[in-house]
């Protein structure tokens, strides 16, 4: 009787429990790595969306600009009043605060991005009514002929990080605002009739530009690209990027094919989109009633 009571005790044994430890690491791990890579892909997902959004709005700040470039109220201004020189630019080139416009001295250039100035006239008296509005979205008046800037350019923010400013002249001096981060390439072409009258066909840099006297009253378009980059890796990324495309020959124009090999290392394998358009002056030669 004592024998059919007895119980024996049942369990793992050691090696048995070795086996099942492993097992159970092996799930851990596995999971890990499966929430890893999930979370990987969601922030490249963000980043992608986000510098598709910083890409198209600065995109978008600039060709607005151009578009305003020229505007002037000649009711307001007078039969006398002459037409303002709607756009200028520099190649290769950053500013400071402190320089009247576009005139030195320069800051360091970012990646060889150009520099693109535009003046219009305001609208309204004293601080304008809003109708017309500088890169920096503040109101610009009817202030005696004087007129507005919009002078868009690259430099690098305290912690080395490239964003697209505006420049701009308000009731104090010169300013700068930040538009956009992460905007590490700005190029800009311009665009010259080959035929009078005929749309603009012939697009060059701002030193061909300068380089024929009163060219710049003859541009009737230009033509933008951006360089934007993320703060993910990309395991696709170029090993160059041609701002205006393989068919633009820019050995004498600097910035407009950026080579990663030269970008600082931290930020070499970085996401990067180019973003472009073409804009045509709206106010071009316009002369006073």
């Amino acid at each position: 009787m004592k024998r059919a009571l007895r119980r024996h005790a049942a369990g793992l044994s050691l090696p048995e429990l070795m086996v099942a430890l492993a097992i159970g690491m092996m799930l851990v791990l596995a999971s890990i790595s499966l929430l890893l890579a999930v979370r990987s892909a969601y922030l490249l997902h963000d980043d992608r969306a986000r510098l598709e959004e910083n890409g198209r709005f600065a995109l978008e700040l600039i060709s607005r600009a151009v578009r305003q470039a020229g505007y002037r109220d000649w009711g307001a201004a007078g039969s006398g009043a002459t037409a303002l020189q709607p756009v200028t630019g520099l190649d290769a080139r950053s500013l400071r605060d402190a320089a009247d416009g576009i005139a030195g001295p320069y800051g360091s250039t970012v990646n060889g991005s150009d520099v693109l100035a535009l003046r219009f006239e305001g609208s309204g008296e004293g601080s304008g009514d809003g109708a017309i509005q500088n890169c920096a979205g503040a109101a610009v008046g009817a202030d005696g002929g004087q007129g507005g800037w919009s002078i868009f350019y690259i430099a690098n923010d305290a912690g080395g990080e490239p964003e697209l400013r505006c420049k701009y002249r308000g009731p104090g001096g010169w300013k700068s605002d930040a538009l956009v981060r992460g905007i590490e390439g700005f190029q800009v072409l311009y665009g010259m009739e080959t035929q009078a009258g005929a749309a603009p066909d012939r697009f060059v840099s701002a030193t061909a530009v300068q380089a024929q006297a009163g060219a710049w009253q003859a541009v009737g378009a230009v033509r933008i690209a951006l360089l934007a980059r993320g703060t993910q890796a990309d395991a696709g990324g170029a090993g160059s990027y041609a701002l205006f495309g393989a068919a633009y020959d820019g050995s004498a124009d600097p910035g407009t094919v950026i080579q990663v090999s030269r970008l600082p290392a931290a930020s070499r394998r970085l996401l990067r989109r180019i973003y472009g358009a073409t804009v045509y002056l709206r106010n071009r030669g316009q002369e006073a009633p």
